[in-house]
């Protein structure tokens, strides 16, 4: 009989992964006290982690890390609000010190949620003055009213994201202010929606599978409680080290890191252009070390309370056969999701089915208009994606317009079954391609029939009104290359997947 999930093994669990990353970058370091890869805030990071977890152990690292920080001019892109962050949480980092880290640069301030929490959260710890909790409160309150939709973080305005939405709860529940603490605790409880029991944490938006998201969701769970759904995360974390030799960016994916990781490279999927390796590894680290410390909680949380379905923003719907999220709003086309993104069955064994898509087409990476999965002509110019809403509890549409004709595309999400059909008409005597959709590379498809497809390990079957192409050419997602489901040459097509053979 398994042990009851404890707090307690859960610090046991994450200070055991930290003290491995720990490790990983004392390794990593070069003589000068950079990492061998570009990176904004490693070197802040892994100081915090290293003096946290063991000052003596790894003391030549962290004065190597410090120097190096001293020596580095700032530039445009210089992270200060993570920086500064960082280096206050370093025990016995003077003042005087941070201020020669950080001489007199200014805040980035861009109109991002997380690094505007991130710099309220640095200003909090500097002078209590009046004019400062002045600030502070006008602040929470811009911040509230920008980014805030209970129970939803925005990434940008108008935007959602998985992973910031848990880096914003997360910095928020570190500050003992009753007003923070309640959106906090809001917010994780959509955490714990979307996670279930298969343990991913992040799957819509900006940042989708990666280990940053991932590891403030953990934290989150933890604190308040979560008990289920932060060993579904962790478990999956642990796996991924095991699998890889070190914690990978993209947890998707997991892999060892190659020489020229980067958005260019078909090896690293999920990686865009302002992503660096040990950035992200010092920031997971750090934040698994800051698990271990939270105090032990009384008792287990409640399972999470229904999602309201009148959410404007996401969709998402769980059965006994797989769990379905949907992003409907956004700014940009990798802020909202053409097709739903499906995790087959549950707890360990889940499995990606139909995983995030798109990418940040606006920055450099593997995701081009062949992973946008919305019908296309076959001269390759893809559908426009307008908007998508809510019919009902179980039902969403959305609309597009593809060289000069509108579309639709509706999906109908019951228990057993997830079935999509995409319409398109107009004039025009060339009929575009239906449907491509994107399926994860690692499920083996068996051809039944011309319409007719199955995956066999999972018990899935997809049966469509018409003939079934498939192929993976260019195509790739957040979890790597993919199949892509093609019905060509039509203005209508409805396919069906079904687990009606699927053991629960």
């Amino acid at each position: 009989m398994s042990l009851p999930l404890t707090d307690n093994i859960f610090a046991t669990r994450c200070q055991r992964l930290a003290r491995s990353i720990a490790d990983d970058l004392s390794t990593r370091q070069c003589q000068e006290g950079n990492f061998p890869l570009p990176e904004f805030y490693a070197k802040a990071f892994a100081c915090a982690l290293w003096s946290r977890l063991d000052r003596k152990d790894y003391s030549d690292n962290i004065e190597r890390a410090l120097n190096a920080l001293r020596m580095e001019i700032p530039d445009r892109t210089y992270h200060r609000e993570f920086i500064d962050y960082a280096l206050h949480a370093i025990p016995e980092l003077s003042e005087p010190e941070r201020s020669s880290i950080l001489k007199s640069t200014k805040n980035q301030s861009p109109d991002v949620a997380n690094w505007q929490i991130l710099q309220r959260i640095n200003r909090k710890t500097k002078s209590a003055s009046r004019f400062n909790r002045l600030v502070d409160t006008l602040h929470q309150a811009f911040i509230r009213f920008r980014y805030w939709r209970d129970p939803i973080f925005l990434d940008r305005p108008g935007c959602f994201s998985a992973q910031y939405h848990a880096f914003c709860a997360a910095l928020l529940s570190q500050n003992p202010r009753k007003a923070d603490q309640e959106i906090a605790q809001n917010a994780t409880q959509l955490i714990a929606k979307m996670t279930g029991s298969h343990g991913y944490a992040n799957l819509l938006g900006r940042g989708a599978g990666q280990s940053f998201g991932a590891v403030c969701a953990l934290y989150l769970l933890v604190k308040y409680g979560f008990h289920i759904q932060a060993d579904a995360i962790l478990s999956r974390i642990e796996e991924t080290i095991q699998r890889a030799g070190t914690l990978p960016l993209n947890l998707l994916s997991p892999g060892p890191l190659p020489n020229n990781p980067g958005p260019a490279n078909p090896a690293t999927p999920g990686w865009y252009s302002y992503n660096r390796h040990d950035d992200y590894l010092a920031f997971a680290g750090f934040w698994l070390l800051r698990i271990s410390e939270l105090p032990v909680a009384a008792a287990a949380h409640p399972q999470p309370q229904p999602q309201p379905s009148s959410s404007p923003m996401i969709f998402l719907k769980s059965s006994p056969h797989y769990d379905a999220q949907m992003v409907l709003k956004g700014a940009r086309s990798f802020d909202i999701s053409p097709s739903p993104v499906v995790v087959s069955g549950h707890g360990p064994k889940a499995r990606l089915l139909l995983p995030p898509t798109g990418g940040e087409q606006d920055q450099q990476s593997l995701y081009g208009p062949a992973s946008i999965p919305l019908p296309a002509m076959p001269d390759g110019q893809v559908a426009k994606f307008q908007s998508a809403t809510r019919l009902a509890n179980n039902r969403v549409e959305i609309t597009f317009s593809l060289a000069g004709k509108k579309g639709r595309r509706i999906i109908q999400f019951d228990d057993n079954r997830i079935t999509i059909q995409d319409i398109c008409e107009g004039a025009s005597p060339e009929k575009p391609d239906m449907l491509r959709l994107l399926i994860d590379h690692r499920l083996m498809l068996t051809r039944l029939s011309e319409c007719e497809l199955i995956i066999e390990e999972p018990g899935i079957r997809l049966c469509c009104d018409q003939v079934i192409s498939i192929d993976n050419k260019d195509a790739f997602t957040a979890a790597g290359a993919a199949q892509r489901i093609t019905v060509k040459n039509t203005d209508q097509a409805t396919l069906s997947i079904s687990w009606e053979n699927a053991h629960v």
